[in-house]
């Protein structure tokens, strides 16, 4: 029998190139993260650069899907709702994917792997992209943990329908993105079908519509999510952990820059 390993770095790179944010947070991931495994997804058509990236670097491998999961933000969504991904890392009992847009702070793994959760990420605030102040149910997959065996089985198990009307009727407060969700993500985009996969986001259909149809698949609480990661808001969540810092806080750059600058003073400097 084959020893499982606790859990694999997933790094997911889809051009041949970096800019200098996006190579100080790889260099960052590659640093914090060095006595664990770690591989990059990435198409195909990227194997001479991810070599280069993966020559001198031992716990480095590279994992190489079809190109049409890089192509788009569609491509990738299906990539992380898909057997596929998963069972390519069936060795190990968690993946913590982690996005160039990600500034890791420390390596708390161990202890999350402890926690028993199927799914943990960032919390999501109401208002996504114009965050309010209110937690809601739902990780961001930006930098995120999952359990392999668990995604494998829910989506071993899905028939024909991805998502429940009821799970997609909860996920917005207003009537009209309500009404929006379940036209969209539940008469249009929720079949089986390759080209009627959903469009939805796999962060969405990992924290929200998963844990719906499947109650045994553990997503952790966004009160206890926010000692994972940060995302949006990050000022407002440091003060909620009592200014305490997570793992790591995801798309660093995008929602205050000057707050990342300032954790990042202990140990470098912002270029």
């Amino acid at each position: 029998m084959v020893e499982k390993k606790n859990v694999c770095i997933i790094i997911p790179i889809y051009k041949d190139s970096m800019t200098d944010l996006e190579n100080f947070s790889f260099q960052r991931i590659i640093k914090v993260f060095s006595s664990r495994k770690i591989s990059i997804i990435c198409p195909l058509y990227l194997d001479r650069y991810i070599n280069l990236l993966c020559r001198n670097n031992d716990n480095i491998t590279a994992s190489f899907f079809s190109d049409r999961y890089f192509n788009g933000i569609v491509g990738y969504n299906r990539l992380l709702m898909s057997y596929d991904f998963y069972s390519r890392f069936s060795d190990f009992e968690f993946v913590l994917i982690c996005q160039l847009d990600v500034l890791v702070i420390k390596d708390d793994l161990d202890y999350w792997i402890l926690q028993n959760e199927d799914n943990v990420g960032a919390p999501i605030f109401e208002g996504y992209i114009n965050p309010g102040l209110a937690l809601k149910i739902g990780n961001n997959g930006g930098f995120c943990l999952r359990n392999t065996k668990s995604c494998m089985e829910v989506i071993s198990k899905i028939k024909m329908r991805f998502s429940k009307i009821s799970s997609l009727w909860k996920m917005e407060s207003i009537w009209y993105w309500k009404l929006f969700r379940v036209i969209r993500d539940g008469l249009v985009f929720n079949y089986k079908i390759n080209f009627l996969k959903p469009i939805i986001n796999e962060d969405i259909f990992w924290s929200i519509i998963v844990p719906d149809k499947f109650p045994w698949f553990k997503v952790c609480e966004p009160e206890k999510a926010k000692y994972f990661a940060f995302d949006a808001n990050p000022r407002f969540l440091f003060k909620k952990c009592n200014c305490n810092y997570p793992m790591a806080i995801h798309a660093w750059w995008r929602y205050d820059k000057a707050f990342a600058a300032d954790v990042m003073n202990g140990f470098c400097s912002l270029k």
